[in-house]
């Protein structure tokens, strides 16, 4: 097994990122399922999505002013995990 993670943080230029990485089962499924970004969306919250080989994503955000956010992970097996992220 190969855990997952997610991570919040301001690059140099106070650009919000979000790192997500699903992790592997040791079936090599998915630990988690993707995220869903449409309720940030709908807020007009405007991101740039950066896809990498190992199947992480980084979301790069438009709006600067964010300090935290809730994430809802579901993971393959049906339960849930709320994760508070905070950027100090």
């Amino acid at each position: 097994m190969f855990p997952g993670f997610i991570t919040l943080y301001k690059d140099d230029n106070d650009y919000v990122h979000l790192f997500f990485y699903k992790g592997l089962t040791d079936n090599n499924t998915f630990y988690y399922n993707d995220l869903d970004l449409s309720a940030l969306e709908r807020g007009g919250y405007t991101h740039k999505t950066v896809n990498y080989n190992d199947n992480s994503k980084e979301y790069i955000f438009d709006n600067k002013n964010i300090r935290s956010m809730t994430c809802n992970l579901s993971t393959y097996n049906g339960k849930k995990e709320e994760i508070l992220l905070k950027i100090k």
